[in-house]
């Protein structure tokens, strides 16, 4: 009998200490393991359908984005006690009942007494028998409940947590597409299948879709502050082109439908005789950015980027240079942008398949009835900027003569010829603009800045 006793008492204990013993392993920790049950019950209950902030989408766009960080905050943080409230339910059931037999038990304690007195020695094996039991399933039950409760007060941090409140900030945003790429196949993927793998696409592919332009920024025409910009170039450059930024500020402030159409504008002229510096120059004054977008040499995979799940995925060019201006997805970018496509007049002399098919795509890319392109690695359009310029060495008004359909938007398109700067404006140029800019640049190098200016000083010397 007392053998018999002593193997239920260590089958008993052996039941209790199971969960224990395989719970025992060096890269499984009690936090990883709750960590990876609260990202299950996210992907689930589908835990970004919480974030609503509709009441504020007329609001401006840095309202909005507050709002829905501010959201995304409050649900992140409840759903992490969420889930240990959830699981803590089914011990509340147990324990309810364990407390009305306990009761019970004690009411008839004296009746127990008697019958463990009188009982025989097997008697005695059923009743220890029992009451471990229920002492063991009761500490089996109360380790989880507890742990719940524990995590229900300190709830452990998702490694993700930034990336889920920089999205959330942004949602309401992004059109239902992006949304859906976003979560089902990146979030609730990774919350479901976590890796370090799945975690650096969802970082990466959120650095480019938060980055995107949300909202049209306010410009201005300031007159003044152009022809500061403008007066080192000859008179009738300088005057076209405070024409032309005009014009587009009177387009972007006015209904757009009443326009029967907007082409972009051709700088014709050879390498450095200021195309580059007038388009950084006029965004400037202008109150926006440049997004800068270079044909030569691409193919369409360059240029309007590849899946994610493509080998050596990319971008594209257009999408890094609308983004380029923003620091992290933490900035709110605008759509009226100045985006300046050079070397656009080698898409017409190139022969090889690869130009034609860029040449293709850009034709279409800039009918005003289609401003906009599908972009693979994000898997939505991708507006392009109201103002844009083409530039390039050649007339491709000329280049495009024999062939109709390359005629058709050539001659649609305005031209400005730049002829180069005269000998005081280069150097006033050199000096104030771009000598500033490359010592900016030496400057974190403090060993070089020494070298750097004496280099500046003789070159000085050298030009007078």
């Amino acid at each position: 009998m007392k053998q018999l006793k002593q193997f239920c008492i260590s089958f008993l204990v052996s039941i209790i200490l199971i969960p224990i013993a395989q719970a025992d392993e060096t890269t499984v920790t009690p936090d990883k393991l709750h960590i990876s049950y609260v990202r299950q019950y996210m992907a689930n209950n589908r835990f970004f359908d919480r974030i609503q902030v509709a009441g504020y989408a007329g609001q401006p766009v840095d309202a909005q984005v507050r709002a829905g960080r501010a959201e995304a905050k409050r649900q992140y943080d409840w759903v992490l006690r969420e889930y240990s409230l959830y699981e803590s339910l089914p011990y509340l059931a147990f324990y309810i009942p364990a407390f009305i037999v306990g009761g019970t038990a004690l009411a008839y304690k004296d009746a127990i007494s008697n019958f463990m007195v009188t009982s025989s020695a097997f008697g005695h094996i059923l009743i220890s028998a029992a009451i471990g039991l229920g002492v063991g399933i009761t500490v089996a039950t109360a380790i989880p409940f507890g742990m719940n409760v524990y995590y229900g007060i300190f709830a452990p941090k998702l490694a993700e947590e930034n990336l889920i409140l920089a999205y959330g900030a942004k949602k309401a945003l992004l059109d239902k597409r992006t949304q859906h790429y976003i979560e089902d196949e990146l979030f609730y993927s990774f919350w479901r299948s976590p890796s370090s793998e799945a975690l650096s696409r969802l970082q990466k592919i959120l650095d480019k879709a938060l980055r995107l332009p949300f909202y049209s920024k306010e410009l201005v025409y300031d007159e003044d502050k152009i022809d500061e910009v403008l007066r080192d170039y000859p008179t009738y450059v300088a005057d076209r082109l405070k024409l032309f930024a005009h014009s587009e500020l009177i387009y972007q402030q006015t209904d757009a439908s009443i326009f029967d159409s907007h082409y972009p504008i051709y700088f014709l002229g050879a390498p450095g005789t200021g195309k580059t510096h007038a388009a950084r120059q006029l965004a400037e004054a202008m109150g926006t950015n440049l997004a800068v977008v270079t044909l030569d040499g691409a193919s369409i995979d360059d240029i309007v980027g590849t899946p994610f799940e493509s080998a050596n995925a990319k971008a594209g060019r257009i999408l890094d240079a609308i983004v380029a201006r923003t620091d992290s997805s933490q900035d709110i970018n605008h759509h009226n942008q100045v985006l300046l496509i050079d070397e656009f007049d080698r898409l017409f002399i190139s022969g090889n398949e690869k130009s034609k098919d860029v040449l293709s795509f850009m034709l279409k890319l800039l009918d005003p009835s289609n401003r906009s392109y599908y972009s693979p690695y994000l898997k939505t359009e991708v507006r392009l900027p109201d103002t844009i310029i083409l530039a390039g060495n050649r007339d491709i008004h000329e280049l495009s003569a024999h062939d109709p359909e390359l005629e058709a938007i050539a001659s649609r398109l305005d031209k400005v010829v730049f002829e180069g700067f005269d000998s005081r404006a280069k150097k006033k140029i050199a000096f104030e603009i771009m000598v500033p800019n490359k010592e900016r640049r030496y400057q974190s190098a403090g060993s070089l800045q020494v070298s750097f200016s004496q280099t500046l000083r003789y070159l000085k010397v050298a030009m007078k």
